[in-house]
């Protein structure tokens, strides 16, 4: 008898770890507002109480997720849908579960700037320009092309440079870019520091409801740990509930996660959130990369989620 108990402690002591390490997740993103739910379900113990160990981790560009997931690095991955779909197009077995942020055209995200004494007012003035994008085949790379193809100008004759959040309002500075496409809360930083105004607020010329950004996984992980993706969700529906009653405390959140200066912090616009994801959120960045020629197949957008 006491063989049997020994061997069932054992078998205890061993299974806890394991459960430990199962419901560990490494979470990639980007430093932008779009991830406001999932740094408020992390600082207000959302994930925890759901038995999940989050650990934030920092990228600089989003088309480095597919990557890290891929190699394992990360678990759940913040990206956009631009990348998710060149990802799965190009082989990659990755699937999104769940929506981080959605568009809005009453907000200011995404933005268009442009340099401080460029005189670029408008699409036409782009021409023959450099524009600096957060990722090359990234949303906001995607959108502007779309946007200046659907305000006449042929946006094959601007040049797009791959450039870092961070590193936009310095290389605006030093003329190395003309313009970027931008979101908050780069947008606003731009705007104080003297380096660039706004030319349009891009996402107003576009429907709301649409996915911006949103989370992904390898498939494999995903079916493997159904109960950390649901977990996960609801943990951001609670998160996103907060955010609509604690915008100071939210700010607090975004703070950690982004450094930001107090009276930034102070007025940055929280993006429209939404946790839910089903296909017709993706349909607007499926038909928008077909015009553009960035897809070799025809995607199946419900298999690209689960549930």
């Amino acid at each position: 008898m006491n063989t049997i108990k020994s061997l069932a402690l054992a078998a205890l002591a061993l299974a806890a770890p394991l459960a430990a390490a199962q419901n560990k997740i490494n979470l990639g993103y980007t430093a932008v507002t779009d991830f406001t739910a999932a740094f408020v379900a992390k600082e207000e113990g959302y994930f925890k109480k759901r038995g999940l160990d989050v650990d934030m981790q920092l990228l600089t560009i989003t088309s480095a997720i597919p990557a890290a997931l891929q190699s394992d690095s990360i678990q759940v991955g913040g990206t956009v849908p631009t990348v998710l779909l060149q990802a799965v197009d190009s082989g990659l077995d990755l699937v999104a579960f769940a929506n981080a942020s959605i568009n809005d055209n009453t907000g200011k995200n995404p933005a268009l700037l442009a340099r401080t004494g460029s005189n670029i007012k408008s699409a036409q003035d782009l021409v023959g320009k450099k524009v600096g994008v957060p990722g090359v085949g990234g949303v906001m790379h995607v959108l502007i092309r779309r946007w200046i193809m659907e305000k006449g100008v042929d946006p094959k004759k601007v040049t797009y440079i791959e450039t870092a959040f961070p590193q936009m309002s310095d290389l605006l500075k030093a003329g190395t870019i003309d313009a970027v496409a931008t979101a908050d809360p780069f947008s606003t930083r731009i705007e104080q520091a003297g380096t660039g105004a706004v030319v349009s607020y891009v996402g107003r010329d576009f429907p709301s409801g649409f996915s911006n950004v949103l989370y992904a996984a390898n498939r494999g992980w995903a079916a493997q740990n159904p109960a950390q993706v649901q977990a996960f969700r609801e943990a951001l529906v609670e998160a996103i509930a907060f955010v609509e009653k604690e915008p100071q405390k939210t700010r607090a959140h975004i703070g950690k996660y982004i450094k930001l200066p107090a009276p930034v912090l102070e007025t940055l616009p929280i993006p429209k959130m939404m946790a839910d994801l089903a296909a017709p959120r993706l349909r607007f960045w499926a038909e928008s990369m077909r015009q553009q020629g960035m897809l070799k197949n025809e995607p199946n957008l419900s298999a690209v989620i689960v549930k």
